[in-house]
């Protein structure tokens, strides 16, 4: 249980982040154990017992106002700040300049007075001597041509005591004229442009100028929580930490080029033929493929209107998102079709989502199912998680010389071609992206700074739609099972507690961020048993829909569902790398039982649960319970009567449901029967 004792005597250790060249050595790595400090004897190291998790001051800060509950569940009087955009904008493809005019209408709906507005300018990651945490191309960042607010131009300004603003690398910190009373909204007027990169840290970009994907693309304001007031913190190639707001953007580009964006479409008529609108009609309420735009429409040049200016407006509307997105192309292909969901407008009937995938055949060919893979994930995981998909529409957007892997937007995802991969790796990454809708784009978890809610959920909720795709992947948790344990067992961790943009080189971060937190939530279902994790899995996602969690909510709803304290578990795995290592110490007949010595080597805590056989062909259930090694022991005595035959093998956690480091140790078999 969260305490609010602000004394701790485990201090959490370092953490790291993911080297591919280090896979052999993790995998062949021996196991070890942990080398004793210079010049102190091995056995002098006493274990540690945890003390109560104690959270931080904001978090303690945030129990005693009200906004966030002991129970894990938003409080009373939690609130939300807002944002309202309307933005126009216009691409010219062929020298990749975006030029955009926006107003921001941000309402404070904190208890504050606000004099200062804080706003990402996320392109500056791509600005000379801007910090960031990986190699990216220079075009120079966001220009900002004018700001006003109510109606006054603000200049820059060296410090704050007149109105004006200043920027920082990724921040753009507004005085206002007025401070911003609680309740009031305040009108901001942007005008920007910059160069499209062509990879913009694998995120965004172009491909051979044919094909755009702008993300992070306009200032919006940042993050005003009741956690930090301001969390406003630059990007620098990894993750976001975004509000929500609504949208009202028109994107104007050349005519030919087709735009898909966060949101819906309000103008279909206006842009497309009567051809392209009638595929799009039949793909709503398909179960199979739609082709809506082939090769042969490409070249016929019979996808969108034409116009006497040359381009076209695509105007769309979103409500509730944290992000706005979109993608153009004039080369692209795209399929699509429809998911069936459970029921989201009370009608009491399911509804349906439209699927769409834009892609390349000749970049992509794998990608002509790929509409298909996002049905299925839509689909399952809408019932896996207990929220039903909220939005319109799914988009996949095939990016190939922009990013290998994946990434998620609201509504969105940009991904590889995974043209020399399997159709199963396409489907496995369109299962991960489409899982990020649920964390963070519906939970807006921080995860900028605690990226393993973010990846550890969404690789969690992958893991679990993959077998249900593809019927007989007899554990879909074991491979990350075991690529966690390969970096525990080369001494290669960092905690999951640390920042996500401070791991050290090397495979902590992916690590501590994908394979160990979907590992935990694995764990913790056969800890608590299947009913009591999917109630606390759906009641924090539930509960945190359309809010921002912090770890502790988290820790705090899973003590609250399964009614006991597992404050021993957050710091083994969350705050700590302690590693689990039960053994089968001996099995020995005594007094006419036999007794079972178990030994537990390592420093994390968990219950032993043993399965034990006997010749008579019986198998009995036990377990020591994990307050037994919190009192300090590190061996515990399981007798089995005589009268219940005699023992012929032990195992502790035959199904694997835990992290233990050294498996060898587990199992006990004893001589055959004469």
């Amino acid at each position: 249980m969260i305490s609010m004792n602000p004394k701790r005597s485990c201090t959490p250790s370092m953490t790291v982040v993911g080297l591919l060249p280090l896979l052999f050595i993790l995998l062949s790595w021996p196991l070890l154990e942990p080398a004793a400090l210079a010049g102190q004897a091995a056995d002098a190291v006493a274990r540690p017992i945890p003390e109560p998790v104690i959270p931080p001051p904001y978090f303690r800060a945030a129990l005693e106002r009200g906004t966030r509950s002991p129970d894990g569940s938003p409080g009373p009087a939690y609130w939300q700040v807002y944002s309202e955009y309307d933005i126009d904008a216009r691409l010219d493809p062929r020298t990749g300049l975006l030029s955009g005019r926006e107003t921001i209408r941000f309402h404070n709906r904190s208890p504050d007075r606000i004099p200062v507005l804080q706003l990402f300018l996320h392109q500056n990651i791509h600005k000379e001597g801007v910090r960031r945490n990986r190699p990216t191309e220079i075009t120079g960042g966001v220009r900002l041509a004018r700001i006003r607010v109510q109606g006054q131009d603000l200049m820059p300004v060296r410090d704050f005591s007149s109105p004006g603003y200043q920027e920082q690398g990724g921040i753009l910190y507004v005085r206002l004229p007025e401070s911003l009373e609680p309740g009031g909204t305040v009108e901001l007027e942007v005008d920007w442009s910059f160069l499209v990169p062509q990879n913009g840290a694998g995120r965004m970009g172009h491909s051979d100028r044919e094909m755009y994907f702008l993300a992070y693309w306009f200032p919006k304001i940042a993050v005003y929580d009741d956690l930090r007031t301001w969390d406003a913190e630059p990007y620098q190639g990894a993750e976001f930490y975004e509000g929500y707001g609504d949208y009202r953007v028109r994107l104007t580009v050349p005519e030919g080029w087709t735009v898909m964006a966060t949101g819906e479409l309000e103008n279909p008529g206006e842009v497309y033929t009567p051809r392209t609108l009638a595929r799009l009609e039949a793909a709503a309420v398909a179960d199979t493929l739609v082709p809506i735009v082939t090769r042969e429409d490409r070249e016929a040049e019979g996808v969108t209107r034409g116009s006497d200016s040359g381009s076209l407006t695509y105007r769309f509307t979103a409500e509730n998102v944290r992000d706005f997105v979109w993608t153009a192309s004039d080369v692209q292909l795209w399929t699509a079709t429809s998911a069936r969901v459970p029921d989201r407008d009370g009608d009491g009937e399911e509804d349906r989502v439209d699927i769409h995938s834009f892609w390349r055949e000749y970049r992509a060919p794998l990608w002509e199912e790929q509409a298909l893979y996002g049905k299925h994930s839509i689909e399952f995981e809408s019932v896996f998680t207990g929220l039903t998909y909220p939005w319109p529409h799914m988009t996949s957007v095939e990016g190939a010389d922009i990013i290998g892997g994946g990434m998620e937007f609201p509504m969105f995802t940009l991904m590889g071609s995974y043209q020399s991969r399997s159709a199963m790796d396409l489907y496995a990454v369109t299962a991960h992206e489409l899982g990020h809708m649920w964390v963070p784009m519906i939970v807006g978890a921080n995860e900028k700074r605690h990226a393993w809610i973010d990846e550890g959920f969404t690789t969690f909720l992958e893991n679990q739609a993959k077998p249900d795709y593809q019927p007989g992947i007899a554990d879909p948790d074991s491979a990350d099972m075991e690529s966690y344990l390969n970096v525990a067992r080369a001494e290669l961790e960092q905690p999951l507690m640390r920042h996500g943009d401070y791991y050290e080189p090397g495979p902590g971060y992916g690590t501590a961020s994908y394979a160990k937190s979907a590992s935990l939530l694995a764990t913790l279902r056969g800890l608590l048993g299947e009913e009591t994790f999917m109630r606390a899995y759906r009641t924090f996602l539930g509960e945190w829909a359309f809010h921002h969690p912090a770890p502790w909510d988290l820790f705090n709803t899973f003590e609250r569902v399964a009614g006991q304290d597992m404050d021993w578990f957050w710091t083994s795995f969350y705050f700590e790398t302690w590693r689990l290592d039960h053994a089968v110490e001996s099995v020995e007949s005594q007094d006419g039982a036999t007794v079972i010595t178990v030994r537990d080597l390592g420093w994390a805590f968990m219950p032993a649960r043993l399965t034990i056989e006997t010749a008579g062909g019986e198998t009995l259930e036990r377990e020591v319970p994990v307050s037994h090694w919190l009192e300090g022991n590190v061996t515990a005595q399981v007798r089995v009567p005589a009268s219940q035959g005699r023992v012929v093998r032990v195992a502790i956690d035959p199904d694997g449901h835990f992290p233990d480091f050294n498996r060898e140790n587990n199992l006990w078999e004893g001589e055959e029967s004469p």
